[in-house]
């Protein structure tokens, strides 16, 4: 049965979401706005073959993040630490769905010789968006975001002009208003965005770390992500001998049961241990 773990990380509480009955373990990091209990979706796929632990990220889920600081790689590695020790896992799996593939690609770094599979699914931190870029990188950048969270008014005026001007599309309008449309949702977006800023995982080296260790890399990227386009993922795939990538015919969000099938056809590759 699914439930739902803590593990106590200096002055924090992290949750951590367990299912699942497989031999293998997976730790599946989930995307802005989700938490652990996202993937339970993906349960009828994953569970005769996983037992999966994905922890709620901090201002996300039941995590309670306590720390003085904003969550760090450095926070990522001696929770992950934590976790291995806690359920004695030596042999895993990773998995990361966008803002998540940032963490999967961190860890597949930090433990190579761990791991036999990497998932990455409409996986961010393979080519950072321009807008994000200004947002978090230069200090006036940092204050004029941190001024929207209190004063918002300005951006979803800029917001609906662009929607007029179709320069955004409906879809994307929607998408970004309902991240923004409560002083708690835009905190959330704050703290997560300055933490992920120092989240740049060298592509060049995790490549390196796939090729030598012979990891296998399943990519699942959505045909019509307006956020993460599927030329991300084919471009990392493509000089990766040991990749697998997959387009379907999704948008962004697409952790859900109809990604059950897909996941399926995909396993028989960990099985494997090649493409």
């Amino acid at each position: 049965m699914p439930e739902i773990r803590t593990l106590s990380y200096k002055n924090s509480t992290i949750a951590v979401q367990v299912f699942g009955h497989g031999s293998r373990s997976l730790l599946a990091f989930h995307g802005f706005g989700e938490a652990g209990s996202s993937f339970l979706a993906l349960s009828p796929s994953l569970a005769s073959t996983y037992t999966v632990y994905a922890p709620d990220f901090p201002w996300h889920g039941q995590t309670e993040w306590r720390e003085p600081e904003h969550f760090s790689t450095d926070h990522l590695r001696e929770i992950v630490e934590l976790l291995l020790k806690t359920y004695d896992i030596q042999q895993f799996d990773v998995m990361g769905f966008s803002m998540g593939g940032k963490c999967a690609m961190y860890v597949t770094k930090f433990y190579p010789a761990q791991i036999s599979t990497l998932w990455l699914l409409a996986s961010d931190g393979i080519r950072t968006n321009k807008i994000y870029n200004v947002a978090v990188y230069p200090k006036w950048g940092r204050t004029l975001f941190k001024t929207t969270i209190q004063n918002p008014g300005w951006f979803f005026a800029m917001v609906k002009v662009a929607s007029a001007l179709r320069l955004i599309s409906p879809w994307l309008k929607k998408f970004t208003i309902n991240h923004m449309d409560t002083l708690e949702k835009r905190k959330r977006l704050y703290h997560t965005w300055i933490s992920m800023s120092t989240f740049n995982p060298d592509i060049s080296k995790v490549k390196q770390v796939i090729r030598q260790h012979k990891i296998t890399t399943l990519l699942i990227f959505g045909k019509r992500d307006e956020v993460i386009p599927p030329n991300v993922g084919r471009y990392f795939a493509a000089d990766l001998p040991t990749a697998h990538f997959q387009e379907i015919e999704r948008g962004h969000y697409f952790i859900d049961a109809r990604l059950n099938p897909v996941i399926e056809t995909s396993l028989p590759y960990i099985v494997q241990g090649n493409v």
